[in-house]
């Protein structure tokens, strides 16, 4: 996104209120009426990322709010189109930790960004394109 970037804590603060908001969504209209793992896995890995919090594999499962199996398929196609990569723990053998690439922090960036120049710009904000 061209222009001047919205502070750090702005996006950070952003992105756990939408993580938070799709939660309360879910107490008031069945689950499985929405369907985006990918999406909560990138808003928890954005926020810890920038929180300088390494990810378990199998936290960033649970966060996804999805059967496991499900949470690691879309790992997969995430770090297959570069936006997740995969890091092991080094003490751990059997543990692997995953975090947002350089793109897929650009990405988040530019999607939070956006939100944030057109929330402040009021419901008339013309579109970014996003």
């Amino acid at each position: 996104m061209r222009g001047a970037s919205p502070p750090h804590d702005a996006r950070v603060t952003l992105a756990r209120e939408l993580y938070a908001a799709r939660r309360r969504r879910s107490r008031l209209f069945p689950a499985d009426l929405f369907g985006e793992p990918t999406w909560d896995i990138l808003l928890d890995l954005y926020v810890a990322g920038r929180e300088s919090r390494r990810v378990p594999t199998t936290s960033a499962c649970i966060g996804a709010h999805v059967p496991p199996t499900t949470a690691l398929r879309w790992l997969r196609i995430l770090e297959a189109r570069g936006f997740v990569e995969r890091e092991s723990d080094g003490k751990d053998g059997r543990r692997t930790f995953v975090r947002l690439t350089v793109r897929g922090n650009a990405a988040m960036d530019d999607f939070l960004d956006a939100m944030l120049v057109n929330i402040g710009n009021g419901a008339n904000a013309p579109s970014l394109g996003i």
